[in-house]
């Protein structure tokens, strides 16, 4: 099993509130999953997807985890699935609506927690005092806590978060390497679409 050899893409969501699959949305005529593989491919040998059909991701060249539970219930049953089929100690998770995300930033979590004192269960980024689970590292380990908090019908991350060995990164740390936070940015609705531009 390799340390960080891994980072996972959320696709599952249902886009309610965008009105269409961001899964497949463009940028300049590029899937954004496509810009996002070309950012996290910098830090990982391996990039995923996780949560979504084979059919509808089939024009993707990459790996798909399907849902080990009831899917269409939020980020964690896609946690879940990609902690329990990883060969990594530790697992990158994103969504496919980030796409601002950092290589340089997620280099720096990754050696964070390779010289920590003590192993934590997951890394996740503060912004202004709220948590950022989806631009996080989680173990392996965590696979179980997850799974034990499904099956009683819990599927917010942050509750998930409050009883595992997690290490929380101070949001000073991040604006070094996006003084306006950007790089946590997520596309919600198609207005968003208007500020795309910045994609870099």
């Amino acid at each position: 099993m390799d340390h960080f050899g891994e980072a996972v893409i959320l696709c599952g969501g249902k886009s309610k509130r965008m009105g269409f699959d961001k899964s497949l949305l463009k940028i300049n005529g590029r899937y954004m999953i496509d810009i996002l593989v070309d950012k996290l491919s910098l830090c990982f040998d391996r990039v995923k997807l996780s949560g979504g059909e084979r059919e509808r991701l089939g024009v993707f060249d990459l790996e798909i985890i399907e849902d080990e539970a009831k899917a269409g219930v939020g980020p964690a049953v896609g946690i879940y699935s990609a902690l329990k089929q990883t060969s990594s100690q530790y697992v990158f998770v994103t969504a496919c609506d980030m796409p601002f995300i950092e290589p340089a930033h997620i280099q720096f979590m990754m050696d964070l927690l390779a010289y920590h004192k003590y192993t934590p269960e997951a890394l996740v980024p503060m912004n202004g005092g709220f948590i950022e689970p989806l631009y996080s590292f989680y173990s392996a380990g965590m696979a179980e806590r997850f799974e034990e908090e499904i099956l009683r019908g819990n599927y917010k991350i942050h509750d998930i978060l409050l009883n595992a060995k997690a290490l929380y990164m101070d949001d000073r740390f991040s604006r070094i390497f996006s003084e306006n936070m950007s790089m946590f940015t997520n596309l919600n609705y198609t207005a968003d679409l208007e500020h795309i531009s910045l994609v870099r």
